[in-house]
Order: C-alpha cells, then structure tokens, then sequence
C-alpha cells in the first residue's frame, strides 16, 4: 500500500509522513501543491491520497474534482482543519472520507491509518482484480 500526502505546511507533511510510516508501517510520499500531486499521479500509481482543503492556488476539494474529472478513482480523504461544513461538499465530490486535523496528533494519525486502510480495502472489494 502506498499514500500520497497532499499539504502545503511542510511541518505537517513531514509529522503525516513519519507517524504514518513509523507507527503505522503505511509507506507514503509527500507533495506540497495539488499541481505537484497531479504530476505524482501521472507518474506513479497510489493507493490512497490524504489531502488538506485549505492550500494556495487549488484547494482539497478542486484537487478532488480536478481528478474525479480525470477519471482517477484512487480512494481520497479531505484531512482539514476547516470545520465539519466543508464534510458534506467533500463527499458531493467524491470523497471517500473526511477527518479534521484536531487534537492529540497520536490520536488523530491512529484515525487517519484506520481510514486509509477502510477507504482501501473497500475499494479493493469493490475491485477485486485490483
């Protein structure tokens, strides 16, 4: 299994990438720009991306829309700090999950490796050749 981590904090990019990884054992790759992440996607194959909504240039969910457009089907989880309102615009567009970035960061990495492996092995049961 392997995440793309979308987010233009760098400090956040590199705490996802090490707790996923180190207490989660889920490799990942880190980009800093839903542009750099739609390079990433024509050049290497994911099986989840965990993206922020507030970014510049293009936000989470016109990353999300940008490759529901391009039929990339990869699973795909809107982690924000921006409140639950944006919960229901994300899964309108094809979110599989919504997680807010609050509290204790174990606690919310232990979440987010729990969604990503829900979010993963229910598309892989909808897809079993993949």
């Amino acid at each position: 299994m392997k995440v793309l981590i979308v987010d233009d904090n760098p400090l956040f990019l590199e705490l996802s990438k090490t707790f996923l990884e180190v207490f989660h054992d889920i490799p990942s790759d880190t980009v800093d720009s839903a542009r750099e992440a739609l390079s990433m996607l024509e050049k290497d194959s994911y099986d989840v991306i965990v993206s922020d909504y507030d970014m510049p240039v293009m936000n989470g969910i016109t990353f999300l829309r940008t490759i529901r457009d391009k039929r990339i089907n990869i699973p795909f989880i809107l982690f924000t700090g921006v409140g639950e309102e944006l919960m229901h615009q994300a899964i309108e567009n094809g979110a599989n999950s919504f997680l807010q970035k609050t509290g204790d960061p174990k606690t919310q990495y232990s979440e987010l490796s729990k969604r990503i492996l829900q979010v993963v092995n229910s598309s892989t049961d909808l897809n079993p050749g993949s």
